[in-house]
């Protein structure tokens, strides 16, 4: 089923979230549309299948010692990852669909949350060593982090992978008032 994953991936890049069938999935790789209904009930489900397999298995959480150092890790990670031609191309139609189709609401929130549970665990361990105060919400963290991705992927265009961008908004994160000091 990569094949019909991989047209996935493509036409949604192509053609948009609003655009996207089974049937020009079936015509791009050759699949019958039966056998894609098989193993996805409807356009939705197959769109954030392809997006999730676009973006591979959640990586290993890195544990380099400290929270600045991991969170820098797994940012310039994510900013790799979101460079990607076809991730990068892709996203901006499930904020589309997110948004405007009823059979696609929470979906892509769900995704995202199931992928941020690795650098939730950096925060937690962070706070298991006393790095940040117990009453840090790891939200805010990912938040502003990610925010800063994708409101340059999204809204701007702006280089992602700009030296010293992720470092400075790491720094910036940490330096304030709920990180505990030593």
């Amino acid at each position: 089923m990569s094949a019909v994953l991989g047209a996935t991936i493509d036409l949604l890049s192509e053609v948009g979230y609003r655009r996207l069938t089974l049937e020009l999935v079936s015509q791009r790789c050759g699949v019958a549309r039966s056998t894609i209904y098989r193993y996805w009930r409807n356009v939705p489900d197959l769109a954030l299948a392809a997006f999730d397999a676009a973006l591979g298995p959640n990586p290993p959480v890195p544990d380099l010692g400290d929270v600045r150092s991991d969170l820098i890790f797994s940012y310039d990670r994510l900013s790799k990852i979101l460079r990607r031609s076809i991730w990068g191309k892709a996203m901006p139609a499930l904020v589309e669909a997110t948004h405007n189709d009823p059979n696609f609401e929470g979906l892509l929130p769900k995704l995202v949350e199931r992928r941020r549970e690795s650098t939730r665990l950096i925060i937690e361990r962070a706070i298991t060593r006393g790095e940040l105060h117990k009453d840090i919400s790891a939200d805010w963290i990912l938040d502003m982090l990610s925010g800063l991705l994708y409101h340059r992927l999204l809204i701007t265009g702006t280089d992602m992978g700009e030296t010293g961008l992720i470092e400075w908004a790491v720094d910036s994160v940490l330096s304030q008032s709920y990180v505990q000091s030593s």
